[in-house]
């Protein structure tokens, strides 16, 4: 999962280049991308995850994904960064 924040002004930046990313890491990665957004006080919080990822592969794609989004210009747009979180899930 990945999350940041985002001024709401930047809405249809962060849409459009959440979309582009999830369609380059799905093409390539064979995952399922999704993202959403919640509305708080000043800012946007903006949610993406990618699944299924097995954990052999998760060093790879991490890299892949902050290129893709650095490249797409969602570095710029995060008003603190984006966050990486990685999970292992239980069966």
């Amino acid at each position: 999962m990945v999350w940041f924040r985002a001024d709401r002004a930047d809405d249809d930046a962060c849409r459009e280049r959440l979309a582009e990313l999830g369609r380059r890491l799905t093409d390539a990665h064979r995952i399922e991308a999704r993202a959403g957004w919640r509305d708080e006080t000043g800012y946007r919080t903006w949610l993406e995850t990618y699944e299924p990822l097995a954990a052999a592969q998760c060093d790879a794609f991490v890299a892949a994904l902050r290129a893709e989004a650095n490249a797409l210009g969602l570095d710029a747009l995060a008003l603190n960064g984006r966050h990486v979180e990685a999970f292992d899930w239980i069966d």
